[in-house]
């Protein structure tokens, strides 16, 4: 983690030093919808929070990667799957006032496992497909409420026609 102190002056002429902004890597997220269009959703623990959540597959950018290869990239590490195309949706900010970085979301169109997982060490990942009716409930329940990730869906969903 680099944490960047910065001397900020506001449009009023405020001045705060130091202002802090933690320097972050981009990130990719895949709303991944299979030939039903049931949403590929991942479930793994969240130790910030202290429980598992519900989630759109996602991971970060590597340097010099681009946005599209990191969304393939991590769906297939995180559950096997693969998708006819990839559509780039608009890009959000997690936290402007205090990050640096970038989400990049995609909309991944007939989405199917073709192999096993391939997970890092430190990763105990499952995965589904579920349809939209079960994705709205989660996040109802609480247990689908990563705010990037939500929004993410919203946009994939408008995309497709779907709200």
């Amino acid at each position: 983690m680099t944490l960047r102190a910065d001397r900020c002056e506001t449009a009023n002429g405020i001045v705060l030093d130091p202002y802090y902004v933690q320097e972050v890597q981009d990130w990719a997220q895949v709303a991944a919808f299979d030939a039903s269009d049931r949403l590929l959703v991942v479930r793994q623990y969240r130790h910030g929070a202290g429980r598992v959540f519900t989630e759109l597959p996602c991971g970060g950018i590597e340097p010099g990667e681009p946005p599209i290869e990191a969304a393939s990239r991590e769906l297939l590490e995180e559950t096997g799957c693969v998708a006819d195309s990839l559509e780039l949706l608009p890009v959000m900010a997690p936290n402007p006032a205090r990050y640096n970085n970038r989400i990049f979301t995609f909309i991944a169109s007939n989405a199917r496992q073709v192999q096993q997982q391939q997970l890092d060490a430190t990763e105990d990942i499952e995965f589904e497909f579920l349809p939209l009716s079960a994705v709205l409930s989660l996040i109802d329940s609480g247990s689908f409420v990563q705010a990037l990730h939500v929004s993410g869906l919203f946009l994939a969903l408008r995309k497709r026609g779907m709200i």
